[in-house]
This record gives structure tokens, C-alpha cells and sequence, in this order.
């Protein structure tokens, strides 16, 4: 599941320009987060700054972010929630048996 949340805009006079965001990814036991600023590309924002609401930014971010029918920055989510979730926790080596009882 991933979840967008809109940090700060960017706009000359009333015409949105770009945004800056936090990107969420969960498995439901572990999130993943990573954030950006995105440059819209002309045509995109198709409304006046003043008449614009949180999910149309999502939906623009989300438009003009795929690449090859992919958004590369919800797959970087993924590809690192799926190494956190293959990787083995261990304990720091220069901790071991540092407490002994005698």
C-alpha cells in the first residue's frame, strides 16, 4: 500500500510548478519511506493553483512520474521493502559476550 503526502508547493504567479512529497510503502509490518521534489512537465497541471485540492496533486504526481507504463519511485519502495523483508537480523559483532557472569 502506498500513501502520497504533499509537503510543499512551488508556483510561479498562480500556476503550480512543482511539489515536493513523501512517498510511503508498507507490507503492513514494515514502511518504507522516500522523498522528493517533482517538477511538473508542461500540460500536466491543468488547473489554477487556487482551485487546486490535495488529490490532484497526487493524481498529477502519480501521472507524471511513470516512466514505461512503471513509476520508478514506487518501485524503489517495493524493491526495498523486499530486501528489508529477505534480510536476516543479526546482533553487532562487537557485542558479543560483552556481558559475562562469573
Amino acid at each position: 500500500m502506498f500513501t502520497w503526502k504533499i509537503l510543499e508547493l512551488f508556483a510561479n504567479d498562480d500556476k503550480l510548478t512543482a511539489v515536493r512529497y513523501l512517498l510511503s510503502g508498507t507490507d503492513g509490518k514494515i514502511t518504507v519511506s522516500s522523498e522528493g521534489k517533482h517538477e511538473f512537465k508542461d500540460g500536466t497541471v491543468n488547473k489554477s493553483l487556487s482551485e487546486t485540492v490535495e488529490s490532484d496533486l497526487v493524481q498529477w504526481l502519480e501521472k507524471d512520474t511513470i516512466q514505461d507504463d512503471v513509476n520508478p519511485i514506487k518501485l524503489a519502495i517495493e524493491n526495498q521493502l523486499k530486501v528489508i523483508e529477505n534480510a536476516k537480523k543479526v546482533d553487532f559483532p562487537w557485542l558479543a559476550n560483552t556481558f559475562t557472569v562469573e
